[in-house]
């Protein structure tokens, strides 16, 4: 999946969960299916134009192309209309914590771990009732912390220059997580998984506007 997919994606995940829309409640008021939306949330299926925007405009989004020389200009402008969340303690460790496990996934891109954990904070920054949960996001965090340690303990060996056999196989060594901090990150990863649900279900949903009388492509296709 190409970086420019992924930003389109996660961007409307953020608006579908910043509405407080499950992906059922946005499927109403598009006709994509349910099944359809998730795995376009989750890169499993590219996303068709007729999908895209009926998505968008269902999440108040509209879809432009713009001159390259032109995005800074219009990245600084939809950044100043985006809705500001309260800078709480609890806001400002989460979004401490999502910037290490985006480091860490650099120096560990198979760890699936980290990527459900970065999935889940990404959703739980956009939600606005996040600003009670310090304490939850404080323990979530305690095995990301520990393994940012390592990592960097790791990465000290492997810049050193150091290349006999005995040394390489040192290097290796180090890079192996222990188990027990692994069984830790995992936890983390539920625990992450498990605040967002209760989060994202707190969020009153919205009514849904009239279905659509046509049916798109997408949902023909997940029938068969």
């Amino acid at each position: 999946m190409s970086y420019a997919t992924q930003d389109i994606i996660d961007a409307l995940k953020s608006a579908r969960e910043t509405k407080g829309l499950s992906q059922r409640a946005l499927s109403k008021r598009t006709g994509v299916p349910q099944s359809h939306i998730s795995k376009i949330e989750s890169g499993g299926a590219d996303i068709r134009l007729s999908s895209l925007i009926e998505l968008a405009r269902a999440l108040d989004l509209d879809l432009k192309l713009v001159p390259r020389k032109a995005v800074p200009a219009v990245d600084n402008v939809v950044r100043s209309t985006a809705p500001t969340i309260p800078a709480t303690p609890a806001f400002k460790e989460l979004t401490r914590t999502l910037e290490t496990v985006k480091k860490l996934r650099v120096t560990y891109p198979e760890l699936t771990e980290l990527k459900k954990l970065q999935d889940n904070f990404q959703t739980l920054k956009n939600l606005r009732n996040v600003g009670k949960d310090l304490e939850h996001l404080r323990e979530i965090g305690k095995p990301i912390r520990e393994l940012q340690k390592f990592a960097e303990t790791y990465r000290g060996i492997a810049d050193a220059g150091r290349r006999t056999a005995e040394q390489i196989k040192a290097i290796q060594d180090a890079a192996k997580i222990p188990v027990e901090q692994l069984e830790a990150l995992r936890q983390a990863a539920h625990n992450a998984q498990t605040l967002r649900n209760q989060l994202v279900h707190i969020i009153p949903e919205q009514p849904s506007l009239p279905r659509p009388a046509y049916r798109l492509d997408e949902e023909e296709n997940d029938h068969g």
